[in-house]
């Protein structure tokens, strides 16, 4: 599944230039009201696998096709999305019909893919939509209309129909075995596992521009830092990743600065940095006494702190959000570590070590080089 960010303006794609991928596939988002500026921006950018054009009728402007997609030209997009009305599958119907024979006349199909997009107020229209779009010669056919407006947000938007958004996909899926599958606005973390299951082509991100802690940022005007650390660290292990490993920090650790997975030196680590060297499909979170959840690649500094419950009571419910993310966006997890660690993800239903040390060592052992995992308890 191929995340894609939204970005509208310079400082968007700055961010975005920055990231170290390690090789995973990410797109663009933009609409075609934004500066001459950006757009020649937008089209240099080189980092991206897909571009995508959006018509811009959610900010209250609506224009001709032809206008649209000669800006999705100047904008070097290579896929273009037709005006699509909320909720309202009669009214995209006509706009669909209307996109696609503009589109197929002149360069314009030779320049980018047109991507119709299914609206509807239930799942049978969604699909009738979706169907009927299939049927006029569209290969792919976005799915719309599933976010509802946050109040006293102008920018933000949400699902509240969950069970929607899931029985649409499933469904189309089922209809449309072979087809790209592309629900707008949705991506969302917890959403990674499910997105995998149904097969997702791709989603578009408009929250992750905010992804960063604003005290922070003041005093360290790390801003950008902090967001491309939040997509390094959070959103593509998550997608690039089948397996997920918790490890407790450790007594034993490296004098210095440096990635959490090198400080940390008990045995477990050992074990890990090992497996590591030859393996790449484990993604590696700790629980920290003193940094809270953090992935392996955080820099830290060696410490003398133990994790005692009543901190760990505070960083359950600090990371209440990412530890549900975390127990649901991957096909395995596991946790190693003693009680009081184990206790920041209580009664979450994931696989855990059990037992003395040697024990527990041994189950690691095991789960990482093997089918057979240990048994499950909450």
């Amino acid at each position: 599944m191929i995340p894609i960010f939204v970005a509208d303006r310079p400082f968007s794609l700055k961010i975005l230039e920055g990231l170290k991928c390690q090789g995973y596939p990410f797109g663009i988002l933009s609409h075609v009201f934004t500066s001459k500026n950006f757009k020649e921006k937008f089209k240099d950018f080189t980092l991206a696998t897909i571009k995508v054009g959006d018509s811009g009728i959610y900010q209250g402007q609506d224009v001709s096709y032809e206008y649209l997609f000669s800006q999705y030209v100047k904008m070097g997009v290579s896929h273009g999305i037709i005006k699509d009305y909320y909720r309202d599958p009669e009214l995209t119907l006509s706009s669909a019909k209307e996109a696609i024979k503009i589109h197929n006349t002149g360069d314009y199909n030779k320049s980018f893919e047109l991507v119709g997009v299914a609206q509807g107020r239930s799942v049978e229209e969604y699909v009738e939509s979706y169907r009927k779009q299939k049927k006029m010669g569209y290969e792919m056919v976005a799915i719309g209309g599933l976010l509802d407006k946050v109040q006293r947000h102008v920018r933000l938007v949400k699902v509240k129909r969950e069970e929607l958004l899931e029985e649409t996909l499933r469904t189309i899926r089922e209809h449309y075995p072979q087809d790209r599958l592309f629900p707008l606005g949705t991506f969302n973390r917890a959403r990674i596992k499910l997105f995998k299951e149904v097969g997702v082509w791709g989603s578009d991100y408009k929250g992750w521009i905010f992804k960063y802690n604003l005290e922070e940022s003041h005093i360290q005007n790390n801003r950008t830092e902090q967001t491309r650390n939040y997509i390094e660290t959070k959103v593509f292990p998550i997608l690039g990743k089948e397996r997920l490993l918790i490890l407790s920090c450790s007594d034993s650790k490296r004098i210095g600065i440096g990635k959490a997975i090198d400080i940390y030196d008990g045995p477990a680590y050992k074990i890990v940095r090992k497996y590591l060297r030859h393996n790449n499909g484990l993604d590696v979170r700790i629980i920290s006494a003193k940094y809270g959840i953090i992935s392996k690649d955080t820099l830290i500094e060696d410490y003398n702190e133990r994790l005692t419950p009543e901190k760990a009571s505070v960083y359950r419910t600090r990371y209440s959000q990412e530890i549900r993310t975390l127990s649901s966006a991957y096909g395995e997890v596991l946790i190693y570590g003693g009680s009081t660690y184990q206790s920041v993800f209580k009664n979450v239903e994931v696989k855990r070590t059990n037992g003395r040390i040697g024990e527990q060592l041994s189950q690691l052992k095991k789960w990482l080089y093997s089918q057979d995992q240990p048994s499950s308890s909450s």
